[in-house]
């Protein structure tokens, strides 16, 4: 047939044979015609895209300039070098293979090459770079490489230029996640948004529109679409189940509460000329950079610690407190707890008192019989009601007596899990905290324990809670971490710290531990362990135990609670799972929703202050090696520790006058250190 003889040269071309019928007999001229037509309209997209990548490349070749033009002061020739050098710290620097003329030659690429845009085609250098690594069968990322390459340099002040170039392509890798991790989280924001609009009624709070620096409100919203979660939940009767009917598929996503990271900053503080009172250097003329951040650990330390005067003021108001509680609710009780009987005050920390009923005889669960499991839950409950009830009937008796005091001011009740009554000492601006909770002793002897055998833990914990106080994270009501969370953050940190191999001893040096304790918290992964202080250890986060676990927690306790911790929370898997050493069953990282903003925090403290002491320029800079951590947060304090200590002036020259009439001393300092009370700090 006709048809049979074009068969094979139509089969010269694929996409005509593809796109001819087969049972047409088509002319040869008709082809050529159709081949042409073809190529033109090939050659004509190609050049329209070739003329969009060049309109690109002097785009960016133009604004780079620009930038350029902006750092040349005519007038002044070293400022010109300086802007040059910030410049080219704060722009990667691209390299291209020399491909054709020396395989081995990479050469800096500045302004030639087009920024790569998501979806665009791959620019050449890429397509090259690419093949290079899979023909040499390696995939390992370029700034690991680099890395690679500055470990092995041997000379100390071409490490630490490498080193800086390392640090600048960082930053820049930082700017653009900062970017995107900002641009998801104002998503995730107006997805919670419209959460509660569709669920929370009536709304609890207005919502203010998306701040990218306004952290607090962020994290107010997760706990609010959290409540309505766990509500839903525990109808269902599902609560902490992550799959299976646990999960609201049709009301929210198990993905729905994640959120991107980010660095806290320092708060804005303006410090004056003079130095901060722990910029000290060593006395001796050689001393070594961790000589120095040593010192500086200490000094800081030293000057966080309470002056007499303010010792004495916060004995005097907690003694007035302790008298005010029982004549206010005559069938309870008061005692100082917290951070006041632990010796771990700072100078913001609130005046806590704990008040209890001493004569109430509460109904004994051993006493009762239950016919069920729903029975027994019912009768607690309704305990746990009936007492809660009472305890607000008389801090609301304590509320009226402070109204009618003099001296405080802000008077108000909160009716949480843990009622309470805060206010404000008007002569020391001193918060106060009147709270309806039950002992922790074993608490407050943990701590005490902990002291004893870690020599570096207070100083370390002061630096540490100054650190997250000054980034907005030492709030748990807003997804930060309270004191005693904190403590024993820093002490599962130290106890985990690897040993010397001759001294065979925790590390002598506070500024090791301290970056130490930085570095363990940076990677810890909270999404998949649950770590431990007694026993030290971490364990897997599973949803299931294995049955040799189930029967060995019959009769332990402790292994029987953290098999419960071990669960990941529902819509929340990435919160810190860290078990109370003095109470097994409390996880002291459920409330810490930032949590990895205070790993992304401390990650680059970490690199800032390992960048710091292997500058051999550093000790030409007078700024003090804490400067990143801390700030002039002297200004901050200074600020709560002036009125306090002038007023605790004069109860330390009475306590004097009484020393020099030969009575007994009087219980200012003294019960201070050795009062007691819960172990909670403040």
């Amino acid at each position: 047939m006709p048809c049979q003889l074009r068969l094979p040269r139509l089969c010269d071309s694929r996409h005509t044979y593809h796109h001819t019928l087969r049972h047409a007999v088509t002319s040869q001229t008709a082809l050529r015609h159709f081949q042409q037509v073809r190529h033109a309209s090939d050659a004509a997209k190609a050049a329209e895209r070739e003329a969009a990548r060049e309109a690109i490349k002097e785009k960016a070749r133009q604004e780079l300039l620009r930038r350029l033009n902006q750092s040349i002061d005519p007038n002044d020739l070293s400022a010109t070098l300086e802007a040059h050098r910030e410049s080219n710290r704060a722009s990667v620097i691209h390299q291209v293979p020399t491909h054709k003329s020396d395989p081995e030659v990479w050469r800096p690429n500045f302004l030639n090459r087009a920024p790569y845009r998501s979806g665009a085609p791959r620019p050449y250098e890429y397509r090259v770079t690419r093949d290079i690594q899979e023909r040499d069968g390696s995939k390992q990322d370029t700034l690991a490489e680099f890395s690679e390459t500055v470990a092995k340099t041997t000379n100390e002040d071409d490490a630490y230029q490498l080193k800086k170039m390392k640090d600048a392509a960082l930053l820049v890798r930082e700017q653009r996640a900062a970017a995107d991790a900002e641009l998801r989280n104002g998503q995730n924001y107006t997805r919670w948004t419209k959460f509660l609009h569709e669920h929370e009624k009536p709304l609890m709070a207005e919502i203010p529109e998306y701040d990218p620096k306004d952290r607090q409100t962020f994290f107010d919203l997760i706990r609010r679409v959290y409540h309505i979660i766990v509500r839903e939940q525990k109808k269902a009767k599902t609560l902490g189940v992550l799959k299976g009917p646990g999960i609201l598929k049709g009301m929210a996503s198990p993905l729905l509460l994640l959120y991107s990271s980010v660095f806290r900053p320092l708060m804005s503080l303006k410090g004056g000329n003079d130095p901060e009172p722990w910029n000290r250097r060593p006395k001796n003329k050689g001393y070594s950079h961790r000589e120095w951040f040593d010192l500086e650990i200490t000094k800081f330390a030293e000057w966080m610690q309470l002056t007499t005067s303010e010792k004495a003021a916060r004995a005097k108001l907690t003694e007035t407190l302790l008298e005010l509680v029982p004549r206010a609710a005559p069938d309870t009780g008061a005692e100082p707890f917290g951070s006041q009987v632990t010796g771990l005050t700072m100078p913001n920390s609130d005046i806590d008192i704990r008040i209890y009923e001493p004569n109430f005889n509460a109904p004994r669960q051993q006493d009762q019989e239950f016919a069920d499991k729903e029975e027994k839950h019912a009768w607690q409950a309704q305990q746990r009601a009936e007492k809660k009830a009472r305890m607000i009937a008389h801090l609301s008796k304590v509320q009226s007596h402070l109204e009618k005091h003099p001296d405080f001011d802000q008077i108000e009740i909160t009716e949480s899990y843990y009622p309470l009554v805060k206010a404000v000492h008007l002569p020391t601006r001193l918060k106060v905290q009147v709270v309806a909770t039950k002992p922790s002793d074993s608490s407050r002897e943990a701590i005490k324990s902990y002291l004893e055998e870690l020599p570096h833990l207070k100083p370390l914990f002061l630096l540490m809670k100054t650190t997250l106080n000054l980034r907005g994270l030492s709030d748990p009501w807003h997804g930060g971490f309270g004191s005693y969370s904190l403590f024993m953050m820093c002490v599962v940190a130290l106890k985990s710290a690897p040993l010397e191999p001759v001294k065979q001893k925790p590390f002598n040096s506070i500024s090791d531990d301290f970056l130490y304790i930085l570095k363990f918290w940076s990677r810890f992964d909270t999404s998949k362990k649950l770590l431990t202080i007694e026993p030290l250890g971490s364990c897997q986060k599973k949803l299931w135990a294995t049955k040799e676990e189930i029967e060995a927690s019959k009769t332990d306790f402790a292994l029987s609670a953290r098999l419960r911790l071990a669960k990941p929370v529902a819509y929340k898997p990435y919160l810190l799972a860290l078990q109370d050493p003095a109470d097994p069953i409390n996880d002291l990282g459920r409330s810490g929703m930032a949590i990895s903003d205070l790993q992304k925090t401390l990650r680059k403290l970490h690199r800032d202050l390992i960048e710091s002491l292997e500058d051999p320029a550093r000790k030409k800079n007078p700024s003090a090696l804490l400067k990143g951590v801390v700030g002039r947060c002297d200004r901050f304090f200074d600020e709560m520790r002036i009125p306090v200590d002038l007023w605790g002036e004069q109860f330390v020259v009475e306590e004097e006058g009484v020393d020099g009439e030969g009575r007994e001393e009087g219980n200012g300092e003294v019960e201070m250190e050795d009062g007691g009370g819960e172990g909670a700090l403040s």
